[in-house]
């Protein structure tokens, strides 16, 4: 998983006030106490006595029975989360709860139940016994599913959202579901990094809107930070996946649009050469020829790397512009030993690198020694650089998260960027 490049259910809404700072939820006033009773609204009804326990074995005791209803299931999900928001100490369990509730996945309700101390009733482990393992499966320690700390919430919560966005993207989703969606999105953002919660915000409105432009947009900014799109909350891809270490080999001579080839979600590195006098272009797009981005646009010989985020795994192919003999080569994997800040990043033309920051302020000096465009950008998103012929100088920018950053150099000559 990439660092800041480093489960989502529909629900009812329960709008969390502030962006991440206040633990208030909206909810109506409670009447203040007089001597003489008057005529009030209805106050929201009191979690005092709301026990998480008691209302999950409800849940389990009435799931697939007459006594089950989806409304009572999205407002039991609902108050555990509310209660999640007043239990520091379980809550990013409730939270789980609450969404396999949702999403009636009775088995992880079960083990999460058991988890928090309860016993499971007869009725209950006879109507949904434990799946048995097939001989294919192995075992795999549990502990890999629970929401420890809050980078771990902001990675589960952020990818489920994005893949709210995708499932938006994909197919043509009725009002009413737009207006479910924006309910859990913004039911998220008290667990979403704060320097993304504006972003999230925005493309939760947009999905509601049925704004795919707007959509296709923040998706593509926000997805190298969230990589860690979980299982659970993803559909296998028809087309076998490759491994993300595999390189694919593309070479030809002159124009030519090569065949298909398939890219995993996530970010991509294209290295590319061409032994040409005139114009090196290369375009690529996705199976339906609506998405086209440019990777290079050169003159003369060539050999570079360009980064390129991936939105969806699927089918892709490249267009290009040449004179001569080229090839292109392109992966998806991190590097095994990527260096820690403080470090000093360098190189000579395009370059695609990447470092490990921490969560902190840092100071990015950059040199270039060069006569055309010289531009830096941090996980495809933050533009540190973007400056003409030589350069010499720094910023500041606070990384939110610890982890691994790429860092893709637009470059006609020698360059260097020292982090600390």
């Amino acid at each position: 998983m990439y660092g800041k490049l480093s489960k989502m259910t529909l629900a009812s809404p329960v709008i969390l006030s502030g962006c991440g700072g206040s633990d208030e939820i909206t909810q109506a006033e409670t009447a203040t106490p007089s001597a003489a009773p008057t005529a009030s609204p209805t106050p929201a009804p009191e979690l005092k006595n709301f026990s998480v326990k008691d209302k999950t074995q409800e849940y389990l005791e009435n799931f697939g029975t007459n006594s089950w209803n989806i409304e009572s299931s999205k407002e039991i999900a609902n108050n555990i989360r509310i209660k999640a928001r007043e239990d520091k100490e379980n809550t990013f369990t409730y939270l789980e709860i609450a969404d396999s509730i949702e999403k009636n996945d009775v088995q992880n309700v079960k083990k999460l139940f058991t988890k928090i101390g309860g016993v499971l009733p007869a009725s209950v482990a006879s109507r949904y016994p434990d799946p048995t393992p097939t001989p294919d499966e192995t075992d795999v320690p549990s502990g890999g599913d629970t929401i420890n700390t809050f980078d771990e919430a902001n990675q589960e919560l952020g990818a489920r959202s994005l893949n709210l966005a995708k499932s938006y993207l994909e197919k043509n989703l009725t009002q009413e579901l737009r207006d479910e969606v924006l309910a859990v999105i913004l039911n998220s953002l008290e667990f979403i990094n704060k320097k993304n919660q504006s972003k999230f915000k925005e493309m939760a409105n947009a999905i509601q809107k049925d704004d795919k432009a707007t959509v296709e947009k923040l998706y593509a900014e926000l997805l190298p930070l969230y990589q860690g799109i979980p299982s659970s909350a993803t559909s296998a891809a028809a087309t076998p996946a490759p491994a993300k270490d595999e390189v694919i080999h593309l070479k030809g001579k002159k124009d030519q649009a090569t065949e298909f080839f398939y890219l995993n979600s996530g970010i991509a590195i294209i290295e590319a050469t061409d032994n040409g006098d005139s114009n090196f272009v290369i375009y690529m797009y996705d199976e339906t020829g609506d998405t086209k981005k440019m990777l290079v646009n050169e003159i003369g010989p060539y050999k570079g790397k360009s980064l390129v985020v991936i939105p969806d795994g699927g089918k892709y192919m490249l267009k290009v512009e040449s004179d001569g003999s080229w090839k292109a080569d392109i992966k998806q994997s991190i590097p095994e030993n990527v260096k820690s800040a403080p470090v000093k990043l360098s190189g000579k033309g395009n370059d695609v690198v990447f470092a490990r920051l921490q969560s902190k302020l840092t100071r990015f000096t950059s040199k270039h020694t060069g006569e055309s465009n010289f531009a830096v950008k941090v996980n495809d998103s933050l533009l540190l650089v973007n400056e003409i012929g030589n350069y010499s100088g720094s910023t500041a920018e606070k990384i939110e998260s610890d982890g691994i950053y790429v860092f893709s150099v637009e470059a006609d000559g020698q360059w260097s960027i020292d982090i600390e």
